[in-house]
Formats: C-alpha cells, sequence, structure tokens
C-alpha cells in the first residue's frame, strides 16, 4: 500500500541534489572516473531507497524507533551542513567530499546512515538491504573521487 507520508524520507535526501544539478560545480578538473561495479551497486541502491519508502508506514511508538529517527536526523543535518558548506563557497567540487567534523566523505555516509536509520522506523529490510546495496557503491565511488581531487591538487 502506498504511504504518502513517506515521500518525505527520499524526497529530503534528493532536495539538495535537485539544487546540486540545476547549478554546476566549479574547480571541477576532469571528469570522475567512478568504478562501472560500483557506479551499478550505487544505481540500483539509489532506486531502491528511493522508491521502497513508499510502500511502508512509518512507525514511531517503540524507543528503538525513536532512536532511529534522531539518528535520521542527526544524518540529514550532517548532509545539509556538507550541502551548506559547499554552496556557500562558490559550489567547490572539492567541498562535496572532504570531511565536515572529522567525519570523512559526510555527503556518503550521511545518507547512507540515513537510509539504514530509516529502514529501522519502517520495518522494512528491503530498505535495508537497498540501504547497504547503495552504501556499497556509493562510499567507494566518492572515496575514489575524493583520492582523484587530492592527487590533483
Amino acid at each position: 500500500m502506498f504511504h504518502p507520508a513517506s515521500l518525505f524520507i527520499p524526497f529530503l535526501v534528493l532536495l539538495p541534489n535537485l539544487l546540486f544539478f540545476r547549478s554546476t560545480p566549479q574547480n571541477m578538473s576532469g571528469q570522475p572516473n567512478p568504478s562501472l561495479i560500483f557506479s551499478v551497486a550505487e544505481g540500483i541502491g539509489r532506486i531502491g531507497t528511493m522508491i521502497v519508502p513508499l510502500f511502508f508506514a512509518v512507525q514511531l511508538r517503540r524507543g528503538y524507533e525513536i532512536i532511529s529517527l534522531i539518528v535520521m536526523i542527526l544524518s540529514l543535518l550532517l548532509y545539509y551542513g556538507g550541502w551548506c558548506r559547499y554552496f556557500l563557497n562558490d559550489r567547490d567540487y572539492g567541498l562535496l567530499f572532504k570531511p565536515v567534523m572529522g567525519i570523512p566523505l559526510p555527503l556518503a555516509i550521511s545518507p547512507v546512515l540515513y537510509f539504514l536509520a530509516g529502514s529501522v522506523i519502517l520495518h522494512s529490510i528491503l530498505l535495508f538491504m537497498f540501504s547497504v546495496v547503495f552504501a556499497a557503491g556509493h562510499i567507494p565511488n566518492s572515496l575514489r573521487e575524493y583520492k582523484r581531487i587530492l592527487h590533483k591538487d
């Protein structure tokens, strides 16, 4: 069954990405060269994490569900903080990958944590599996891009 309230879960992560596609990054030296296998995993995971939440209802009755919601909020704050840093600093491409508060690859790790915690409040094993697949592709591709940027500087 479709749950309209659950639309917020993927939408909140998707929102800054929509702004990204409207404004090109600055200081992007060369084209990214992601791994094909990681890109496939990332794509499958991304599609799953965007669609699966729509079919599960948010449940916030137990303590572990509340803790998961707090993890989601903190992950989202870290994610938005990274995006704000990027947009407020002239869309410098390298800022998409550099640590925030000592957390490496915050724009790769925070959405993964967000969706993993989301799988708890939705009671969705399917979202959990897609989140793991997304992590298996998104984090290594982001790390690879970060290393490429570091060697260009």
